[in-house]
């Protein structure tokens, strides 16, 4: 029977391991995040444990599928999305509130593919991820609700609009951003000409696409299928 004393050593001498363990775990993670960015959310398990470092064994010890790294890439992130946006429109009018929010989910979606996939996405099998999401929809849906309170966006629009333009914008930052990064802009100012209550209209801040610059993203879209 093991004494005291043993069970202490036993002890400490599995706090190494159990510190290792963890360090891997968040390698795995954070280089999960990175591909999951640059690429989207088509990575292999293999390819994460080859970003990370580690062994492939490595790896399915801490998450038995893709699924699972997913999940634990998003939970978080979403997270940190919603605190971003809610900080950013803390005292902003309803307007601006909106602009911003549109701005900064933008910016996101043209920034990490994998994020841009599953916020235009409704995956009821995901339930944990779904339920991180809801953060973020709630938050999107108090400030279109304020904007139309005071009448600032067009009456007729509704909350599940803001989903179609997600979803334009993120299919336009993923054609663009290789080319000319930051253009997905251009549009998203003329979204919002669109969804003024009084029809007013302010210039684009932002350049056209060239013919040149729209021959140079052929490539682009062929190496993405």
């Amino acid at each position: 029977m093991p004494t005291a004393e043993t069970a202490v050593e036993t002890a400490e001498d599995e706090r190494p391991l159990r510190a290792d363990a963890a360090r891997n775990r968040a390698r795995v993670v954070a280089a999960a995040r990175e591909l999951f960015a640059e690429r989207g959310l088509d990575v292999t398990l293999d390819d994460v444990a080859a970003h990370a470092g580690v062994g492939v064994g490595t790896v399915y010890r801490r998450f038995a599928n893709r699924e699972e790294l997913i999940a634990a890439v998003f939970i978080d992130h979403f997270g940190e999305v919603a605190d971003r946006i809610a900080a950013d429109i803390a005292e902003a009018e309803p307007w601006d509130a909106l602009v911003i929010l549109l701005e900064g989910v933008g910016r996101f979606v043209s920034e990490d593919r994998g994020l841009a996939a599953l916020l235009t996405t409704v995956d009821r099998s995901r339930p944990a991820l779904e339920a991180a999401k809801q953060r973020v929809e709630q938050l999107v849906a108090r400030v279109f609700s304020r904007a139309r309170e005071v009448g600032a966006i067009r009456p007729e629009l509704e909350e599940t609009d803001l989903f179609g333009l997600v979803c334009m914008l993120s299919a336009l930052s993923e054609v663009t951003e290789p080319v000319v990064p930051g253009v997905w802009r251009r549009y998203l100012e003329l979204l919002l000409d669109g969804m003024r209550a009084d029809g007013s209209r302010v210039p684009l801040t932002v350049p056209a696409l060239s013919q040149e610059q729209l021959a140079e993203m052929h490539p682009h879209r062929r190496a993405q299928r």
